[in-house]
């Protein structure tokens, strides 16, 4: 009669069945379709958060440039190819060129949803321009919408005192 460790080598012996196989691999699909959702929310969130951060950084810094440089600066934002220039400011990378970031490249892959100014907040424009003078402040108020998937941040400049903010 065989002893009870026996029977436990035995049965280490034989490995794992296919019915417990099986059972792991729809535990493990479940486990993964209840978390991929809740990945990608979380990218497009952080997308969304991080192409808005960006924004307002560079609208500051061109605020900043024209303080600084006692003359005026301008960014000018394009719905169609959601890239936005800052004028008289080269390329980080390549100084022979001017400074653009393109929100649908990598890393933000991101678009603008929409482009408006705080005189028409109702007409959706195609591209807008906004202008600080040498003190740093707008000619005009602008708002950018940026959208990643279902997720969007606002990042507004007001008209009269130039104060970026993102919502």
């Amino acid at each position: 009669m065989p002893s009870d460790q026996s029977k436990m080598e035995g049965r280490l012996r034989q490995g794992v069945s296919f019915l417990e196989l099986t059972i792991s691999v729809m535990i493990l699909g479940t486990l993964a379709a209840i978390a991929m959702p809740v990945y990608s929310n979380s990218v497009l969130r952080y997308r969304a958060d991080l192409s808005a951060q960006r924004v307002a950084q560079d609208i500051n810094r061109a605020q900043g440039i024209a303080r600084q440089s006692n003359s005026s600066r301008s960014i000018s934002f394009n719905l169609s190819d959601h890239s936005y220039t800052i004028s008289g400011l080269n390329s980080m990378d390549r100084a022979s060129q001017p400074y653009r970031v393109s929100l649908s490249e990598m890393p933000y892959r991101t678009a603008f949803a929409s482009l408006t100014t705080a005189a028409q907040p109702t007409t959706q424009l195609t591209s807008v321009s906004v202008a600080f003078d040498r003190f740093g402040m707008p000619d005009q108020g602008i708002s950018v919408l940026i959208s990643a998937g279902t997720f969007q941040k606002r990042v507004d400049v007001a008209p009269t005192s130039g104060r970026v903010s993102v919502q």
